[in-house]
């Protein structure tokens, strides 16, 4: 799918970030920030050999209701644009907007359905794997997600011990 945004505000200084984003947030939720360089956790992103993927980026159900709730709009503000504009004799601008919303939404929520429903997003998500499974094999990254509380599949912790292990037991 397309790219997009995240906007933002640094836990630690408070700058607004903004940074360019795959479509679901499919990534590290490790950030830095620009300004003061440290790193924070971020939730919108998903690690998604743990997170697992967007329920809406994989399901064309969700898209076809979408798509119909869409399509009742549409036809709704269609009705009234026509009623007003035959029957009371004036129409209204904002109308009209609504008419061409529902248009862009109807047509891009069955845009999605058909593209997903074939399968078209599987290849995107397979890179999105992938990707996710290289950070988890390295164990510094998994030591920092369970350190913010990120509870790691068995699979990625062999051979990783965590802190305790590595002092003896001790605390």
């Amino acid at each position: 799918m397309g790219m997009s945004y995240l906007e933002g505000t640094c836990p630690k200084c408070g700058e607004k970030t903004r940074e360019q984003s795959n479509t679901w947030a499919y990534g590290s939720p490790i950030r830095f920030c620009p300004r003061c360089k440290q790193e924070y956790l971020d939730k919108r992103w998903r690690e998604v050999a743990i997170d697992g993927f967007d329920p809406r980026g994989t399901s064309p159900a969700y898209y076809l209701k979408c798509f119909v709730g869409c399509l009742v709009g549409l036809i709704l503000s269609y009705g009234w644009y026509y009623y007003t504009t035959h029957y009371r004799g004036y129409y209204n601008t904002m109308n009209i907007a609504i008419i061409i919303v529902a248009a862009i939404g109807t047509i891009g929520c069955l845009g999605l359905a058909i593209y997903i429903g074939l399968g078209f997003g599987k290849k995107a998500d397979a890179k999105y794997m992938e990707e996710s499974k290289r950070r988890l094999r390295d164990a510094d990254y998994v030591r920092k997600l369970q350190s913010y509380g990120y509870v790691i599949p068995a699979e990625y912790l062999v051979g990783i011990t965590n802190s305790s292990e590595e002092m003896g037991g001790q605390q």
